[in-house]
């Protein structure tokens, strides 16, 4: 039996989309004489499809688009991932489900178990939980069909479980004797290398060949890096295609194949691709061409403006360079030599005047008071009312530039620097920043190593330093993990040989910059806690 796994890029809610990427792979299958094609989870309406399942007329078309693509099954045995729905009186009714088509007809119906109900996932607001499991059976073999989160609870590779029960086992116990998993899962740095190990011992502990598939693509903040693994009846890893683009493996039950060689990229690898498409797919989805940012001559603009040159063409990135009083010669000079070097279109449009003008209207309302954060902010106020217009009159997407350390802390202007429709780099921690500024030049200067050597400021007031309001980044980031991303509190950081002072400092900040976040572009998530749907704190709470 010949079987394809293939990892594709639906949009969510383009059903007619989605059903013509699915149908293109079967026909393809069928010349190839394919018995068994298998797609990723909710492959026919992307994921996560959020309050899209809220609409009856969504859930009828998609039933609809069901039964459709079980007519064009054929010869091939399809199975591909959908929603399906049980009309009684009680939860949603709602099903995540792999569909198993064959022969013109859906011949049996696979529902999802474990809903994941942390971070970004939010299933068991939609989805009803599986009540009964059945192995998919087809020429003369039997499939332990699994959909993402119902492999992630193996008693023996996880120390902490979030349920008790395990469809891996269950499918086993009935007598499956291949596994398959059909998976939507996120991308995260390192979750690749955990994916990988965790199948592999799926394999080995019940000593049966283990299927994977993967969604490929960005959905607004999630990034998906798809790819397809078959492992062996002992955990060897023996098939897998390329991931962060479509790719697909094909798998012959009956050849012998040997493990191979499977190395891991460097994280860093992972994130430059992740963001490129992340940017990629932002852009195509959501219909636009283009993409403008203000490029300051910091690192964080430099990198986005590289990460979207990467994504979209040079032809498609119009950076505005807007000088005030404060910036430095440097910072235009090393952004024109970034422009020449990725051939980005860009303009100049000097903020001076523009921020004397608005002095002069507020002078008899600021009458003796000292210059202050108000005025340094009335500066990123105007780039970002210049940069809006751009992006209005030419139809431009605007990026914001901010990085992770900068949105924690609350170092970014509302209706400033945060203005924008997406803010790429938005879960990168600024050490992260230059590490991947670092990489891009590894074989090259794309990046001007003016830019990556200078002192990190925001320029709007003389001889101004990030430093003056926080500490090194490689400090500030390793308390901001500690804290974001592992849920500590004030002395457990302390207990790594962080001043106490500083930390609460530091916490402090990234509670009362929670207002601005809400009110931040969406970002791509790159990190196990991201700023956004995955991280969810009251704006108003006194806690500490």
């Amino acid at each position: 039996m010949k079987i394809k796994l293939v990892s594709i890029n639906p949009t969510i809610g383009y059903l007619k989309h989605n059903f013509e990427k699915i149908i293109e792979n079967i026909k393809i299958s069928e010349k190839e004489n394919i018995d068994l094609i298998i797609f990723p989870e909710l492959s026919l309406i992307g994921y996560p499809p959020l309050d899209l399942l809220d609409k009856k007329s969504f859930i009828d078309e998609v039933i609809s688009y069901n039964q459709k693509i079980a007519e064009y099954s054929g010869k091939v045995g399809v199975l591909f991932g959908s929603v399906t729905r049980i009309e009684d009186q009680i939860g949603t009714n709602i099903f995540n489900s792999a569909i198993f088509c064959f022969e013109g007809k859906i011949k049996s119906i696979h529902r999802k178990s474990l809903l994941p109900n942390y971070d970004v996932f939010d299933e068991v607001r939609y989805f009803e939980p599986s009540r009964e499991i059945q192995l998919l059976e087809f020429k003369g073999k039997k499939f332990g069909v699994t959909i993402c989160e119902d492999a992630w609870n193996d008693k023996d590779f996880w120390v902490h479980r979030k349920y008790d029960f395990d469809p891996v086992e269950e499918v086993v116990k009935l007598g499956a004797e291949i596994i398959i998993n059909m998976s939507a899962s996120p991308f995260s740095i390192g979750k690749e290398k955990i994916r990988t190990e965790m199948f592999s011992q799926i394999a080995h502990k019940h000593k049966k060949p283990t299927l994977f598939v993967n969604q490929i693509g960005a959905n607004t903040d999630l990034i998906f890096d798809g790819g397809a693994k078959v492992f062996d009846r002992n955990g060897n890893l023996i098939l897998a295609s390329n991931r962060f683009e479509e790719s697909s493996v094909l798998f012959d039950i009956d050849k012998i194949y040997n493990p191979i060689t499977y190395d891991f990229p460097e994280d860093i690898v992972d994130v430059y691709n992740a963001l490129i498409l992340g940017i990629k797919d932002y852009c195509q989805k959501t219909g636009f061409k283009k993409v403008i940012l203000g490029l300051s001559g910091g690192i964080d603009s430099a990198l986005v403006t590289v990460l979207a040159k990467e994504a979209l063409g040079s032809e498609n990135v119009f950076c505005v360079m807007m000088p005030s009083q404060y910036s430095t010669e440097g910072s235009i000079k090393d952004s024109k030599k970034l422009i020449e070097k990725l051939g980005v279109k860009s303009t100049i449009i000097p903020i001076n005047t523009l921020f004397d003008e608005f002095k002069k209207v507020l002078k008899n309302e600021f009458k003796d008071l000292q210059e202050d954060v108000t005025e340094e902010n009335l500066q990123s106020r105007i780039r970002g009312v210049l940069l809006m217009a751009l992006s209005n009159k030419f139809g431009y997407l605007l990026l914001a530039t901010g990085n992770k350390s900068e949105l924690a802390t609350g170092y970014a202007t509302l209706y400033g620097d945060m203005c924008g429709g997406l803010a790429p780099i938005s879960d990168v921690y600024k050490t992260k920043v230059y590490e991947l500024a670092r990489f891009i030049n590894r074989n090259d200067e794309i990046i001007p190593e003016e830019i990556i050597k200078k002192v990190p400021s925001a320029e709007l007031r003389p001889n101004q330093t990030d430093q003056d309001t926080l500490p090194p980044y490689d400090v500030l980031d390793k308390i901001l993990y500690y804290y974001i991303e592992e849920a500590k509190e004030v002395d457990e950081i302390v207990e790594y040989g962080f001043d106490k002072n500083l930390v609460e400092k530091i916490l402090k900040m990234v509670d009362r910059a929670e207002y601005k976040r809400k009110q931040a572009a969406p970002g791509l998530k790159i990190t196990n806690k991201a700023f956004g749907t995955g991280r969810r704190f009251p704006i108003v709470q006194r806690w500490r």
